[in-house]
């Protein structure tokens, strides 16, 4: 009930400039990459492509396969809580979540702002947003 289900993406094949542009296009900041079959294999960041591509002076036909995040995904299925995913999403500092099927399939994302649509707590969403947040108040400590 809460996922975005028209989801924009990108192949580990497709270029810097090209999710660039998608991003710019769509008002987006998160990009998942897919593989032939929709299957997920990573994410792309504004941030990724900020630091990986712009930061390092590569060129804007660099592969995805280069830049993207390639850490632990944070992903869920269409079918968990909503409170669980919070959790999730809480304990790993992450404000995207990507839905998958059970053969790892992409079909939709959900967003701490979709939940925060949906929540019937302010002060659950509120929690949720301030342990997101730590992370990037201690990365903005330590430039």
């Amino acid at each position: 009930e809460v996922m975005l289900t028209l989801v924009y993406k990108c192949t580990a094949e497709s270029s810097a400039a090209e999710c660039a542009r998608l991003m710019r296009d769509n008002k987006l900041g998160f990009v998942p990459v897919v593989d032939e079959g929709g299957r997920l294999i990573s994410v792309v960041t504004d941030r990724d492509l900020a630091m990986r591509v712009l930061a390092e002076d590569k060129p804007g036909s660099t592969p995805l396969r280069e830049v993207a995040s390639v850490g632990p995904l944070l992903t869920c299925r269409a079918e968990d809580s909503l409170e669980s995913l919070e959790e999730r999403m809480g304990a790993q500092k992450r404000a995207r979540a990507v839905v998958v099927d059970a053969a790892n399939r992409l079909i939709g994302i959900i967003s701490l702002s979709d939940i925060a649509r949906a929540e019937r707590s302010a002060v659950r969403t509120s929690r949720l947003l301030r342990e997101i947040s730590d992370r990037e108040s201690a990365s903005i400590a330590h430039v």
